[in-house]
């Protein structure tokens, strides 16, 4: 659930005149002007155009993440970026890392889930000049009050952080020392360069709803004007051709062909009485984005509501391939559908 901020966040700045949609990234990270694209038979092509922001937007720039692929290509964003949520590893360092990965598709063709909105995330601290967190407590955290909001939780406020709960491989509840494949330390280091734009934020129900309701009250929220509602509305309609909504999948999964689109960092209900609350649910129009581990929400500007589910249940990919945890996303529809009644 942190993606839906990030992608706010880099809205707000483009309202700011930081950017274009379609400038190249290029123009901060050379080091992604000659990147390759992996072929199945193992051999790589070069991509036939530049990454653009809006490409990182709607998760079309051909970035993956490790646990979506097998073989080398599994092994290798591992080694070289090391955890989806915490690395060690310098912004700097991470950026040649990644440029130095194949991407999965041509840039622009296809919706992969994967690491785009992580280096939205560091191109909005390069354009800034300043750290993620900073460029988002200032343009969201405090103007909104969320005052439970951050990447490094403060000392005294660590007693109030759920426990990382999830299965073992019998599907019995555990509680485990961090997240699943060692994809975060146990306490971020407060000295820590990398935040993901992707994942990582610790929150509240609270604080989350002040920042959700800005979908039903027209891109403001707290009385405060956030993002102007022309530029909500193109935010929140789906940016995917017929053929991208298609052939996108999530785990194998299709994702938006049965009723979904995808506008930029958020996905939209695009027909009415669809099945099932993944992505998200609501009346035509509604947004949400889920988080890995149980996170959900959903904002309904028709019938002017927020719903958010928040939990950690943290599976990881091969138990859900056994079925386990599958409670959960059940438990998801239950209370979509009592919420919204």
């Amino acid at each position: 659930m942190t993606k839906p901020i990030t992608s706010l966040l880099a809205l707000i700045l483009y309202q700011e005149g930081k950017f274009n949609f379609n400038d190249p990234i290029t123009r901060w990270f050379p080091q992604f002007v000659k990147m390759r694209v992996w072929k199945e038979t193992g051999d790589h092509e070069v991509a036939r155009k530049v990454i653009t922001i809006f490409d990182l937007l709607i998760h079309s720039a051909g970035f993956t993440y490790s646990e979506f692929q097998k073989g080398n290509l599994k092994e290798e964003y591992r080694r070289v970026l090391g955890g989806d949520i915490d690395t060690d590893l310098s912004l700097e360092d991470w950026i040649e890392g990644l440029a130095c990965l194949p991407l999965i598709s041509q840039p622009g063709e296809l919706f992969n889930y994967g690491r785009s909105t992580d280096l939205l995330g560091v191109l909005l601290s390069k354009i800034e000049g300043q750290l993620l967190s900073v460029i988002m407590k200032d343009r969201i955290f405090e103007p909104l009050g969320m005052s439970d909001t951050f990447f490094t939780v403060p000392d005294e406020k660590r007693n109030r952080c759920a426990a990382n709960i999830g299965y073992d491989q019998s599907g019995h509840l555990v509680e485990l020392e961090t997240v699943p494949l060692n994809m975060a330390f146990k306490h971020r280091p407060a000295d820590l360069e990398y935040e993901s734009g992707g994942q990582g934020l610790w929150s509240t129900a609270g604080d989350y709803l002040k920042f959700a309701r800005i979908f039903v009250e027209n891109g403001s929220s707290n009385g405060v004007q956030v993002l102007n509602p022309e530029l909500l509305h193109y935010m929140t309609s789906n940016q995917l051709t017929a053929s991208q909504r298609e052939n996108s999948s999530l785990m194998g999964t299709p994702i938006f062909a049965e009723g979904y689109g995808f506008g930029l960092g958020v996905a939209r209900v695009m027909e009415e009485n669809i099945s099932g609350a993944i992505p998200c649910y609501g009346s035509v129009g509604s947004v949400g984005w889920p988080g890995a581990y149980g996170g959900w929400w959903s904002a309904d500007p028709v019938r002017e509501t927020v719903s958010i589910f928040l939990t950690h249940s943290m599976t990881t990919p091969d138990q859900l391939a056994q079925g386990i945890g599958f409670q959960l996303y059940e438990a998801i529809e239950a209370f979509s559908l009592f919420s919204t009644q």
